[in-house]
Formats: structure tokens, sequence, C-alpha cells
């Protein structure tokens, strides 16, 4: 075991899904969003695809590196000349698209801006793409401040949450009132076949053992029941354009990423049932300025800058629509949907 500027690291060069050695990918690389110590590097599995973090912290150690991560925090509301509109459009997509009775939404709406691909899929993600005539137990793993239990719990779901940030946790109950396990799901150790549905955002990359999470996914999922992990791209167009400067490597949070490929053999090892696994642009604008920010500057501490003009902004937009319309599964994120 060595020290990476006070983290304590052990070196990962083996696939954890072949077993087989890495390439290196990047190396030389640090923080660029919250200021965590250490020197990282990048390594590529020729064969499965996975890209991970090497060297690895160790387990006692994974919480140096969030010691000013955002997941606590409370986001501020829409700016009001704009909160009316996006209510509008949010309500009647839900009620047409994903069955979600909302005060004052129009269904014909709905059906108008459903067809046009990017508004449904924004707001889909919304709800993780959970119908709601499937409601029942839902767990959030890695659930950060509560803000998505509690829209779901309004929405007529019995809500759960895990998060292993004891801040993002004090959140979630004191200004939510949220029933929420601190520390990992393992931990949690909930009864078998517990929930009907189970979701991940941006979770599944912060763990040091992925196949291992799934597994336990599928153990707490009913039969039938539906799990839909949500996790960054590395074949999206904006790692192909950004390369190092991509904001979704984050080192040294992102421990594994993946393709379709390696997602697929992941959840295949998990002995979970794959229903749908593809890519989605629905945060493509955010992701080409956060890149575009971090290769000009080399940073972008706090994950939320002052955009620097309309410029930029639009030049997003126009990055999210190319990347909407090409059907190559370059989108930003994968989505997993799958059932046990």
């Amino acid at each position: 075991m060595i020290e990476n500027e006070g983290v304590r690291v052990e070196e990962a060069r083996c696939c954890l899904l072949c077993e087989g050695e890495g390439v290196l990918l990047y190396s030389g690389l640090r923080d660029r969003l919250f200021g965590a110590p250490g020197i990282w590097s990048l390594m590529q599995c020729p064969m499965c695809q996975l890209v991970w973090l090497n060297p690895r912290p160790i387990p006692d150690d994974i919480g140096k590196l969030y010691s000013q991560y955002f997941t606590h925090q409370v986001l501020d509301a829409p700016k009001r000349t704009l909160a009316g509109l996006r209510k509008i459009v949010k309500a009647s997509i839900l009620q047409y698209s994903f069955g979600y009775e909302m005060e004052g939404s129009s269904r014909m709406l709905g059906l108008v801006l459903s067809r046009i691909g990017p508004f449904e899929d924004i707001v889909g993600g919304g709800v993780r793409y959970l119908k709601a005539g499937k409601k029942g137990r839902l767990l959030d793993v890695g659930c950060g401040n509560g803000l998505f239990l509690d829209q779901m719990r309004h929405f007529g779901w019995e809500v759960t949450g895990v998060e292993p940030d004891g801040g993002a946790v004090s959140v979630a109950r004191e200004k939510f009132g949220l029933v929420v396990f601190h520390g990992s799901l393992k931990e949690a150790k909930f009864p078998d076949g517990r929930f009907d549905a189970i979701t991940m955002n941006h979770v599944i990359e912060h763990v040091l053992d992925p196949i291992g999470l799934l597994k336990e996914c599928r153990r707490v999922l009913r039969p039938g029941g539906k799990l839909v992990a949500v996790t960054p791209n590395i074949k999206s167009r904006g790692r192909r354009m950004f390369g190092d400067a991509w904001l979704h490597w984050d080192p040294p949070r992102h421990l594994s990423l993946f393709s379709s490929q390696a997602l697929r053999a992941s959840a295949e090892r998990a002995g979970l049932v794959i229903q749908e696994l593809r890519t989605t642009a629905k945060g493509a604008r955010w992701i080409w300025v956060a890149s575009s920010l971090i290769k000009r500057d080399g940073m972008l501490i706090g994950v939320s800058p002052k955009v620097p003009g309309p410029s930029l902004r639009l030049r997003g937009l126009a990055f999210q629509a190319v990347e909407h319309a090409d059907r190559s599964e370059a989108g930003e994120e994968l989505v997993l949907a799958a059932t046990r």
C-alpha cells in the first residue's frame, strides 16, 4: 500500500470483468472540480472496454475524495421568469408520457412535446423513466440530498434512500423527512425482494465493486421489479471531442466507467435480465459547457460556474441537438433498465 498525497491507495492494473491487464489511457490527472488530493491515471481494458482509476483509493480513504462534494446541497429554485414555463412543460410530458397526474397539466401539450424527442428524454430522466402505473416501494441508491425521492413520494411511491455521505443524509432527513440509510446498500441489509423499483443515478461509477453492487440490487429487487441505472458513457461524442478534459472522467471519484458493452457484461455477470440499454443526450448541453471550461482553464471548481456569456450556452444547445440526432449511441449517458 502506498500514499498518494495523503490518500492511501493500491495499484489497480487489471480489469474487474476479465482480469486482463489494462492499458494506460490518461496519466497525470488531478481533481478538476473539488480539489481532492492526488495524481491519478485511467486504465482501459482492450477487450471489455471498461475504464478504471489507477491507483485506486482503499475503502477507508474514499471519504477524503468527497470532503467538498456537492451531494449535501439543496439547489436553488429556477428563476421565476422561466419557472412557470418549465413547470407547464414538465407537467404535460409527465402526465402524457409517464402517467403522473399533475395539476394544470395539458395532455395535448404533452402529446405535442413528446414527439420532440429531447423533451421527453429530459423530463423522463427526472423520474428515472419510471411509469406511474408501476408505483410501489422505490429505493434510490446514492440518493444524495433526497430531492428525487421527495418528488417521487409526492407522485405516490413509498420511498427509501441509501447514501454514504453523512451531510447528504442529514439534509434528506431534516429537510424532506425521508427514510434514508447512512452507508452502503450492502450494509443496509434489506430483505430479499423488498423493492418494486430501484434507481441509481450516477452511482455505479463511484463504487469499488460495481458488479457486487448490481448483485445486491438484484437481491433486494422483487421478481419482475425494475432497476434503472444511469452512468457516463465513455463512447460519447463529448468524450471523443474533449479527451482527458471530458467532465465525466471526474478523477478521482469515478472509479469505474463504462461503455454499453462493459455495462451489459457487468449487469449480466450480476444475474440481471436487461430490458433496455441505450444512451441519452439529455445532459449533453451542460457536459459540453463544463468540459469546454475544463479544457480552457484546467479546472471547474464546484461544477457550477457562471457561464461567460450566451455564446457558450448556444453552442452547448447545438451540441445537444446534434448528439440527440446521432443514432450511433453517442449520448453522454448510458441508461440501463433491467429486472431479476
